[in-house]
Parts: C-alpha cells; sequence; structure tokens
C-alpha cells in the first residue's frame, strides 16, 4: 500500500485526494498547506495528518510518495527534498523553472533511487490517446503542419502569475503542455523555434506566438495567450494536417479525423484522466510499470521553454538541443 501526501490543498490537491479515494494500492496519508486551516479540511474529509509545509510532511516518516501542487519557484527545492527523504514524486508541470533546476532535480532523483514523474495531462487523456494512435498508424500520413492553441483568461490570478523572476508568464503556465504534448504526438521532437511576445510592461507575458520546426521537416504553429481582465472558459485546439488527411483535438475531449479512409468525430467528455494519470503513478511506485512522463520529459520542456523565451529576447530563430 502507497502512503500518499499532497502539497498543496487547492483545486488540484482536493482533485487528487478525491480520486486517490477510488483507487486501490494507494491511500492518503498526509495533506500540506501553508494555510493550515486549508490543509486541515483536505485531511478531515479525505483522510491523513495535516501539515503546515512540505519539509514536516516528509520528515514525518509517514508518506511513501507525494502530490506536489506548488507555484513554479517551490518545484526545485520540494523534489529535491523529497528525493533526500527517499519519498516518490508527482510534480505539476512545469518541472521547474530553468534547465540548470532540472538538472538538479534529476540528480537528486539518480541519487536517491525514487520515481519522479511529470503531470503532463495530456498524455492520459483518452481523446490525445486515441489521436496518438491515429498518428502513429498513418490515417494521415506523415504529419505536415501541427496547430496548438491554449487561450485562458480569469481576472482572479495569483500574483506570482506574472513575476517573470517566480515563474510567471505564459512561456511556464501553458506552453510546457505544448512542447510535450506535440512531439509525443507526432512522434518527433522540436528542433527550432521563434517565439513573439505581449504583455504587460514590467511584469511577465500574458502572450506569445511560437513557430517550431520538428526533426522531420514538419513546422508548428503554437498561440498562447491569458487574458487578465474577465472570465471566459479555457479553449485548447490542436488540428494536425498531414500529407493524407486532418485531425483535430477540441476542448472538452472532442476528436475528429478525417482522410481518405476514415472520417469520424468522437466525444470523450467526462473522461476521467486524472484516475488514470494517478494510477500510472502508483503503479510506477510499486515498480509494476516504468515511468511516464519522466523528470527528462519535463527537462525537453523545459529546454524548449528557455529557447522560447530566449528567441523572445533576441528575435532570432533558436536551435532546441
Amino acid at each position: 500500500m502507497i502512503r500518499l501526501g499532497i502539497v498543496g490543498a487547492g483545486i488540484m490537491g482536493a482533485k487528487v485526494a478525491q480520486t486517490v479515494g477510488r483507487l486501490p494500492g494507494v491511500r492518503l496519508t498526509a495533506v500540506a498547506d501553508p494555510v493550515r486551516e486549508r490543509a486541515g479540511a483536505l485531511a478531515s474529509r479525505y483522510g491523513g495528518t495535516a501539515f503546515d509545509g512540505y519539509p514536516e510532511l516528509l520528515g514525518s516518516g509517514s508518506v511513501d510518495a507525494v502530490y506536489l501542487g506548488l507555484p513554479h519557484e517551490g518545484h526545485v527545492d520540494a523534489c529535491v527534498h523529497a528525493s533526500g527523504q527517499g519519498v516518490h514524486v508527482l510534480i505539476d508541470k512545469p518541472l521547474c523553472n530553468s534547465v540548470e533546476e532540472a538538472d538538479r532535480i534529476i540528480a537528486a532523483r539518480d541519487a536517491s533511487g525514487t520515481v519522479l514523474m511529470v503531470g503532463f495531462s495530456y498524455r492520459f487523456r483518452a481523446e490525445w490517446l486515441a489521436a496518438r494512435r491515429l498518428v502513429a498508424d498513418g490515417v494521415i500520413g506523415e504529419p505536415v503542419s501541427v496547430t496548438d492553441v491554449i487561450a485562458e483568461a480569469t481576472p482572479n490570478t495569483p500574483p506570482w502569475y506574472w513575476d517573470a523572476g517566480r515563474g510567471g508568464g505564459v512561456l511556464q503556465l501553458q506552453s510546457h503542455h505544448c512542447f510535450d504534448r506535440l512531439p509525443w504526438l507526432v512522434g518527433e521532437p522540436l528542433a527550432e523555434l521563434t517565439c513573439r511576445t505581449a504583455g504587460l510592461v514590467g511584469e511577465a507575458e500574458s502572450a506569445a506566438t511560437i513557430t517550431g520546426t520538428f526533426a522531420s521537416g514538419a513546422v508548428a504553429g503554437i498561440a498562447l495567450s491569458f487574458g487578465r481582465t474577465h472570465e471566459a472558459e479555457a479553449r485548447s485546439l490542436t488540428v494536425v494536417q498531414g500529407s493524407a488527411g486532418q485531425l483535430r483535438i477540441e476542448q472538452g475531449g472532442v476528436l475528429g479525423v478525417r482522410s481518405a479512409t476514415v472520417e469520424r468525430t468522437e466525444s470523450y467528455a467526462g473522461d476521467d484522466w486524472l484516475h488514470r494519470q494517478l494510477s500510472a503513478f502508483v503503479a510506477s511506485c510499486e515498480g509494476s510499470a516504468p515511468v511516464d512522463p519522466t523528470a527528462e520529459d519535463g527537462r525537453r520542456a523545459m529546454v524548449c521553454a528557455a529557447a522560447a523565451a530566449a528567441s523572445a529576447r533576441t528575435g532570432e530563430p533558436v536551435s532546441v538541443s
């Protein structure tokens, strides 16, 4: 039985706690949050002991694994601390705020022999898994271009979201999803990126357009935006144009494909991707399944985000290596 701790009793922490209650082989034993009342409320509802912070939780000896749902600036220290305690980690994306931090996390994991999984949720969503199979089976031929859009809007965001020094801005908030899901979907790494950003003076970017080239020669266009003055439903759209057809993935779990041999639209609304992700994490902690996505996957996305940021500063394309 894996004893799981949750660090961060916010929206995702609550969803993880609820899902853990429906999973075999794992139970919630601890919750930590700077707002002790929030940790206590989650622990009293789903089980476990409440703590003020992750050092106390990790030092309690009450967990074998931990879900880390922290602001980006806290990721590296929390991951390294957990590895030092021999505790497995599921960390929300992004893995961290720099390639150097990623290397520290990987070194700590390797020294401890623990599991570290990055929460790239799209790898566990049913419509994305189905889309990946269609691409791999050649249903739309060879991918020629990929268009990826993420648009969010709410005036109620934490201040650190727009503080570049703390890991704010859409290149950290949103682009890591794109930099992981697109190469995973088409089966090719990104080789070069060009980026332009926009936002309020003195704050991290709230919009970005990114063009990229895959190792195969296929091209990518990524559009990211976060409206800060209004409330609107989050939207995501991905379209893959292939040499023999088109595939699209829309917000709400809709997958459409059209080629000479296939034409259909499927809905995966209500799919429980978090159950699938946590099941995979528990299995990797038990040693019954490989870790996927790995810290190395998180590092690759961080390399891409760093390249995009460098291009935005210089105005020049940047190779991804």
